[in-house]
């Protein structure tokens, strides 16, 4: 495809034999990456609430919604393997300017990723949140706790520049097009899939998941 196109749109890239999103796909970056002892690194699936945990996490770190206010999410909570011409810094420089203790994004496979990860869903914020109170091993009173549940959510992080990449160029992100935050609804897909489609995504889904325990909630 065309450089100047979006980069996020480029044909996936195959990396240690898994397929991934373009602008992810660096394998230098993968290899490269020292984790410290008190990395705090999110890995989940791509739009599946990333931009979301992150913010909250970001917020019990500091236990101050000001400090998320004060720079982009790429810079706060950096994309370990992101790495693209058009943009500031790599994963890699940015997470080495962070300090400690830093917040590690990252979308890889789990056998590539040598640390402790989570997700979370939307179901009830205040008990997720309280999830990741407890495994960050942080104790909040509950005026923090409403200030981080208001900030995280879905109507505020949407129109927040700060956090729903609105800043990055075109070339990167092409929000004309969609924007990165839609509509904040789980199973929105069965709004757009017709029935045959569904069927035949969930037997593709049964397949590919077959021997494992995993389980992932798709309604509410």
């Amino acid at each position: 495809m065309n450089s100047q196109k979006n980069d996020l749109s480029k044909n996936l890239k195959m990396v240690y034999g898994y397929p991934m999103i373009y602008a992810f796909a660096n394998k230098e970056n993968i290899e490269q990456f020292q984790s410290r002892p008190d990395d705090m690194v999110i890995d989940t699936c791509p739009k599946s609430g990333t931009i979301w945990i992150s913010e909250i996490v970001g917020s019990l770190k500091d236990r101050d919604i000001k400090k998320c206010k004060q720079d982009f999410i790429t810079a706060t909570v950096p994309t370990l393997e992101m790495s693209l011409p058009r943009l500031r810094n790599s994963g890699i420089e940015q997470l080495e300017k962070n300090e400690a203790p830093r917040l590690v994004k990252t979308h890889l496979p789990i056998d590539l990723v040598h640390k402790s990860f989570w997700e979370n869903n939307g179901k009830n914020p205040k008990q997720e949140i309280k999830k990741v109170i407890q495994f960050l091993g942080k104790k909040l009173n509950d005026e923090i706790l409403d200030r981080i549940i208001h900030h995280t959510s879905y109507e505020m992080m949407k129109d927040n520049p700060l956090v729903n990449y609105t800043y990055l160029p075109s070339t990167v992100m092409d929000h004309s097009k969609s924007s990165f935050m839609r509509k904040g609804i789980v199973s929105d897909w069965k709004n757009y899939f017709m029935a045959a489609q569904s069927e035949e995504c969930y037997a593709i889904y049964k397949k590919e998941m077959s021997g494992t325990e995993l389980q992932f909630q798709t309604e509410i």
